[in-house]
């Protein structure tokens, strides 16, 4: 994963959640020393979110253990307008899908290299969507590189919301960022975004959003 940090910017400040007391230390320990950002606390993920210092946050770290399952708590999370970067150990398709689904901004493996999470915290807390490269082939189907036309060819199909929709998730918003700076609900957003996946033929948000970036990069028009 490559990133470009604008010189002279606050680092991005980081909450860190786990329920593991000894991955906790550790881990906070490791985010704590770190220029590239700021922790301000490390909590017990398992405390009711009402009790995290969320609004000093820029970004939640969560992570989570064998067989737990944070996708409620990622959807309590963004329904706030909180970005929220998962960490996990055991990933499968299906639960990356939900993760994304829950609008998470990142899904990477607990065994990444240090300097690793630290820069996928910092991208993610930047508005980059975040994925380790382990994960890719579970979510994002290996297809060869489609040609200019094609992609302008399945983009057509979209409507000029559907495609104003998609090009603000390529660029890294959230549900909720991309609800807000179109003035419509979550929801509506979700609708344009199941109607892209069908008129692209993509399998999962992760899919359509690679596809807009590939438009992007060939300079088609958003």
């Amino acid at each position: 994963m490559t990133m470009i940090v604008a010189g002279g910017a606050e680092p991005p400040r980081v909450l860190l959640a786990d329920s593991d007391p000894i991955s906790r230390h550790v881990l906070g320990g490791t985010l704590r020393e770190a220029a590239e950002l700021d922790l301000i606390a490390a909590t017990d993920s398992r405390r009711p979110v009402r009790e995290w210092p969320l609004r000093e946050a820029d970004l939640v770290v969560i992570v989570a253990g064998p067989r737990e399952n944070h996708v409620r708590l990622v959807q309590e999370l963004t329904g706030e307008g909180v970005r929220a970067l998962l960490i996990g150990v055991d990933w499968t398709r299906h639960s990356i899908e939900a993760a994304f689904a829950s609008d998470v901004c990142g899904c990477i493996s607990k065994d990444w290299a240090v300097t690793d999470l630290v820069a996928a915290a910092v991208a993610a807390a930047s508005g980059y969507v975040v994925l380790s490269p382990d994960l890719v082939g579970m979510c994002v189907q290996v297809k060869p590189m489609s040609p200019v036309g094609a992609l302008e060819s399945r983009l057509r199909a979209l409507t000029v919301r559907e495609r104003e929709v998609l090009t603000l998730l390529a660029e890294g918003m959230t549900t909720a960022e991309v609800a807000r700076r179109l003035t419509v609900s979550r929801a509506t957003v979700k609708s344009h975004v199941s109607h892209v996946l069908t008129k692209v033929g993509a399998r999962n948000r992760m899919e359509a959003v690679l596809l807009m970036r590939s438009a992007l990069g060939c300079g088609l028009d958003p």
